[in-house]
């Protein structure tokens, strides 16, 4: 079958990082066929530049992609508030739409672009790539109770998730904005809530805390957060969990350490401590970018293994290392290259309706915040 004819919008780091490379290197699923470039001319264009060795058309609107009856495929990598508009828009054109996280700024807009996607027959697949980061991955083969490490940790009690960084100062752009859709919750946040709602599904409640940490960009700027989820037993993941499972989510802005801690885990039986972050975007960032097909794309260095902590059957407590899983960001464009040749969004690892939950998420760690309460989903 040929590959479907892709368009991408926008030239930032969302395209020319997390989109471009892999589009690039599954030649048998996508055809890199048009960059939209809004600042592009005829004599200048970083498009044509980085990727006109490929044959790629550069067009500077949108309606010269959605009149183009050869592109089939859109990748929405714009700001966060243009999602809503520019897919509607695609998906009313009679394209699929692969979209950057989060989905949209609302879970009603998220509702809408499923209702149109479903009626048009068209695939909509959310970039939620960090469920094939090389923690997460390790972590769900922790809590795997057919694999080897699960029967350690036995009944999962708590479970801490953080995305922390070191910036004293923005970076400017539009996610250091108060336009709607910016900050750190739809940012990072949209990724760890993800990867919760991917092990447990829906909690019960959720209590949240969105503040401005650095005191910059106006008072709504919401540069840090933590929320709390509650599942009272029986996650999705654990049928056998017996014991209520309290996970916290939160990214800082003004964390000085390193590595930073990425993950918590606490068992009847065992505990997992994890520090780092997943390499695969640091490497996609080098000059020039490591070649997705590189044998040491996505292996993380042994010095950022995480720690088991055991509980032996004479009680004591012993360490051991665990090897970290390779990330895989490939696999999600393997698999949504996969459901669009066979025009069948079941396939699709990421559902519509699970982002669309990620957004309900995060308007309900919003309400909690403002309203100082704990909210029942």
């Amino acid at each position: 079958m040929a590959p479907a004819n892709t368009a991408v919008l926008g030239m930032g780091m969302s395209a020319t990082v997390f989109h471009i490379p892999f589009i690039l290197a599954l030649p048998q699923y996508f055809k890199l066929h048009t960059i939209l470039e809004r600042s592009a001319t005829s004599e200048k264009s970083a498009a044509r530049d980085r990727y006109g060795h490929t044959g790629v058309k550069v067009v500077t609107t949108l309606d010269e992609v959605l009149a183009n009856p050869e592109v089939q495929v859109i990748v929405i990598s714009t700001p966060n508030y243009t999602h809503y508009d520019f897919a509607k828009a695609s998906l009313l054109a009679g394209k699929h739409v692969i979209i950057e996280k989060p989905l949209v700024p609302t879970s009603k807009e998220a509702n809408e672009l499923i209702d149109i996607a479903s009626k048009g027959k068209l695939i909509i697949a959310t970039y939620q790539n960090r469920r094939w980061d090389s923690d997460f991955l390790t972590l769900r083969r922790l809590l795997d109770v057919e694999k080897v490490f699960g029967e350690f940790l036995s009944d999962i009690t708590e479970i801490q998730t953080s995305y922390d960084r070191f910036r004293p100062a923005p970076k400017g752009g539009w996610k250091d904005d108060d336009a709607w859709g910016g900050g750190v919750v739809f940012d990072l946040g949209s990724h760890l809530i993800d990867q919760i709602l991917t092990l447990f599904g829906a909690p019960a409640q959720v209590y949240g805390r969105v503040w401005n940490s650095r005191q910059i960009n106006g008072p709504k700027f919401a540069d840090a957060f933590v929320a709390h989820f509650y599942y009272p037993t029986s996650p999705s993941l654990r049928p056998s969990n017996s014991l209520p499972i309290t996970v916290t989510i939160s990214s800082a802005t003004l964390s000085l350490r390193q590595p930073q801690l990425r993950f918590l885990v606490r068992g009847t039986k065992a505990s997992w401590v994890k520090y780092g972050l997943d390499v695969q975007e640091d490497q996609l960032k080098l000059t020039p970018p490591m070649d997705v097909n590189d044998a040491a794309f996505a292996v993380e260095p042994t010095s950022l293994e995480g720690t088991l902590t055991v509980l032996s059957d004479h009680g004591d407590m012993e360490e051991k290392k665990v090897p970290t899983e390779k990330g895989d960001y490939m696999s999600w464009f393997v698999n949504v290259g996969e459901a669009i040749q066979a025009n069948d969004p079941t396939k699709l690892i990421v559902q519509p309706v699970q982002a669309a939950l990620t957004i309900k998420m995060i308007e309900l760690i919003h309400q909690s915040s403002e309203e100082g309460r704990v909210v029942t989903v």
